[in-house]
């Protein structure tokens, strides 16, 4: 899930170079949302659906909202307006939202090594991507506000799911989900959807929307899911922490870069955290 989610940040710039943020997020949620449609139609349980009340409707709603509108609008607003690396940075923060979140509705518990845990690895993501001489760039300001937004959102979205799949089965979970984000996402998407001229992208165009409807919303979707039937909520988050670090990989075997020194004690800082985050977990 993660390393789809890490080639994720990738296919969507190159999505964006074609339709506008709010755009390739309609056309995201509706894709996938049709292609598990497909695949629930072809292989899920057809009884499940008759079981959902106007309580249960609502819900997805709700999970709709928070993981799919909120998130992905933010998150792709954010992500035309600053850089991969910024946004791989700003998204392993979304853990610490999520443990909060899980504690204030009594599902974890925060003791000292969580949250020394969620600070170390914080740590080590920040010292992963600073420059040679330990700055920041700036001017990417709104759009890293706009990236820390959608990750709260998921982090709350996170731990509210935390039963759907457990209820409904991974595959009915995220269909009710997607099929509710399409109907949120269709009334504003869907002209800027049909304006486009989609003979015009070139091969690497179409593979891209490909990736982010396919791959990162259906197959990481389906085992986001199953993860979470499993383990929890605050511990599936902390493996965010990874993408930054397998995205930096990513780049040195694709792009030949080399791996400075702040990349080798940053990936050390922030695998040590997710160590200790999870030796936490695993005991509650």
């Amino acid at each position: 899930m993660v390393l789809i989610w890490c080639g994720n940040f990738i296919a969507l710039k190159i999505c964006l170079r074609f339709l506008s943020p709010f755009g390739v997020t309609t056309y995201r949620v509706v894709v996938s949302a049709l292609l598990l449609l497909l695949i629930y139609l072809l292989w899920g349980d057809r009884l499940t659906h008759r079981k959902l009340g106007r309580q249960q409707v609502w819900y997805f709603v709700k999970l709709a909202f928070f993981g799919l509108f909120v998130n992905q609008t933010l998150f792709v607003m954010g992500l035309s307006q600053t850089t991969v690396a910024h946004s791989a940075i700003i998204v392993t923060f979304g853990p610490v939202f999520t443990l909060l979140f899980a504690w204030m509705r009594g599902q974890e518990r925060l003791t000292i090594t969580s949250v020394s845990g969620m600070v170390v690895s914080i740590a080590g993501v920040i010292l992963l991507n600073l420059e040679k001489d330990f700055t920041f760039q700036t001017h990417h300001l709104v759009g890293d506000l706009l990236t820390l937004g959608g990750s709260i959102a998921f982090a709350y979205y996170t731990v509210i799911s935390k039963n759907a799949a457990a209820l409904y089965g991974a595959l009915n979970a995220t269909l009710f989900t997607y099929l509710a984000g399409a109907g949120l996402f269709l009334p504003l998407g869907l002209p800027l959807i049909l304006k486009a001229n989609w003979f015009a992208l070139n091969w690497a165009g179409y593979a891209a929307f490909v990736y982010v409807a396919a791959l990162s919303s259906v197959v990481a979707q389906l085992i986001f899911y199953y993860a979470l039937r499993r383990i929890s909520a605050s511990s599936l988050a902390s493996l965010t922490y990874l993408q930054p670090v397998i995205t930096t990989i990513a780049s040195v075997v694709l792009l030949s870069e080399r791996l400075s020194r702040n990349f080798v004690v940053g990936a050390s800082v922030v695998i040590g955290g997710i160590v200790l985050t999870h030796r936490r977990v695993g005991r509650h």
